[in-house]
């Protein structure tokens, strides 16, 4: 397996700061709530929000630590996630089988069948490991011996910058 460590640091352009800080708002067809435990489970239609990051699933579980620190699952047909990036007018978007996302790390995860997407920018992979502070992404492809055509191989689709017109 490959792996592609991308930084967008040149851009110099980060995920909505202020975000983590926010409380993470889930909405649901139903929902099975143990605040003993600190374990949400919601089906059906789920949307998870913190500030301007969104997550859209058919299933998620949501764990909360004594800290307060929560862990989001996001499970179905290529759940998704969106964020508004720090001080522009622009979304980073992803899609995956399955979406983590912890609080603590400000990381999230895709896995299967992945997809994250910047403007006309495209990574696709079998896992994804986004940060939503730092911009850094950490991309695996599928199998040496994968059905998809790319044996194991990472692509990276990126457009090129802008001319200034005179």
């Amino acid at each position: 397996m490959l792996a592609l460590v991308l930084c967008c640091a040149a851009a110099n352009v980060y995920a909505e700061k202020a975000d983590s800080s926010k409380p993470i708002e889930l909405a649901a067809d139903r929902g099975s709530l143990d605040q003993k435990q600190g374990i949400n489970i919601l089906e059906g239609n789920v949307v998870a929000t913190q500030g301007t990051l969104s997550m859209r699933a058919d299933k998620t579980i949501v764990t909360r630590d004594v800290q307060g620190n929560q862990v989001l699952q996001a499970f179905g047909n290529q759940a998704q996630f969106r964020q508004k990036l720090d001080g522009k007018n622009e979304y980073i978007e992803g899609q995956a089988n399955r979406v983590d996302y912890t609080s603590m790390t400000n990381q999230v995860v895709l896995t299967g069948k992945a997809r994250v997407k910047r403007g006309d920018d495209l990574v696709p992979g079998e896992q994804i490991t986004y940060n939503t502070v730092t911009e850094i992404y950490q991309v695996r492809g599928s199998s040496p011996s994968g059905s998809n055509g790319n044996k194991g191989r990472v692509t990276v689709i990126t457009q090129p910058k802008p001319q200034d017109k005179p």
